[in-house]
């Protein structure tokens, strides 16, 4: 029996077709976890957001950190206020200003879920060694480099320093895109 030799092309677009089915099935199975919850993905994202982030923030801030359109945003807004996990005020110093602000009944959701699912990711990997863990963080983070570094124009420091900034990217989103915003300016 001969196994057919895959060109370098191949492979990659072989490794590529996995890597989006991986994001496809994570995010169907994180959308499934949030159902019991009452909540949508991009409504997760939007107070995953606002409770990193830990203060009030603009409506504009959370559409550029969620990629979210301004009324698609509003219409997740809303719905989060009338569940009382998001409470939105005007600014006192621009009343065209929107503001909005994770509750602490939110705070305690997105803790309760993120719990739930460190838990579901520690049964995922329960079979791999720490070996395989070493060897696929070193993997992940040589994909990262190659985007961060294409994506952002990055070499060498600059690019490590860069990578370190997206690390930590989950510990307060907002913040990050206000930060990736100023650079760009």
């Amino acid at each position: 029996m001969s196994v057919a030799i895959q060109t370098r092309e191949q492979r990659i677009n072989t490794l590529k077709n996995a890597f989006h089915a991986l994001m496809w099935i994570a995010m169907r199975h994180f959308s499934q976890r949030l159902q019991p919850f009452g909540l949508t993905h991009p409504q997760f994202i939007a107070l995953a957001s606002l409770t990193a982030h830990k203060q009030s923030c603009t409506m504009r801030d959370l559409t550029n950190v969620t990629f979210q359109d301004p009324p698609t945003m509003t219409g997740i807004i809303d719905r989060l206020v009338k569940m009382k996990l998001v409470e939105r005020t005007r600014s006192e110093t621009d009343r065209r200003v929107v503001l909005v602000r994770a509750t602490p009944a939110a705070v305690d959701l997105v803790n309760r879920i993120n719990d739930e699912t460190m838990n579901d990711e520690l049964g995922l990997y329960s079979d791999l060694t720490d070996d395989d863990l070493t060897a696929l963080e070193r993997l992940l983070k040589s994909k990262l480099r190659l985007h961060v570094g294409r994506f952002r124009s990055l070499r060498n420091g600059d690019l490590d320093s860069e990578i370190e900034r997206l690390q930590d990217f989950m510990s307060d989103p907002i913040y990050y895109a206000k930060l990736e915003d100023s650079t760009n300016t």
